[in-house]
């Protein structure tokens, strides 16, 4: 199970997040905030979280967000309703941009894209 974390604002959008992960049998929901300074320390205290699914519009920038936490998780997925911030968002490392609305078989097709690139990268480590 990988691990994932929400930090959106807008409790809708976490819900509708929470639903999907809680169908996937890889992710494992280990918390949800929708304030980013809280979600920002406790990201801190975590280990590490695998995925973490990130609006970027909120009081505090996602953006600056990333910048604050990009070293603690595997995975940076950021999930908004504003296309304009992609390149923002490329620009502090996310691995991929989600478009709202989400649905299940985009959440799945990005998880799999980058748990199948990882498999790829570690076949390449151990040749």
């Amino acid at each position: 199970m990988y691990s994932c974390v929400i930090i959106d604002d807008e409790q809708m959008s976490i819900n509708i997040l929470k639903y999907f992960i809680n169908q996937s049998n890889q992710l494992e929901l280990l918390n949800t905030f929708t304030d980013p300074v809280v979600g920002t320390r406790e990201i801190l205290d975590y280990d590490n979280v695998d995925f973490l699914f990130l609006d970027i519009r909120m009081d505090i920038s996602g953006l600056d967000v990333a910048r604050v936490i990009r070293n603690k998780v595997k995975y940076l997925i950021f999930v908004t309703a504003y296309e304009h911030y992609a390149l923002d968002a490329f620009s502090v490392n996310c691995d991929r941009y989600l478009m709202k609305p989400v649905n299940y078989q985009k959440l799945d097709g990005i998880i799999q894209e980058l748990l199948n690139r990882e498999g790829r990268n570690m076949r390449r480590e151990i040749k």
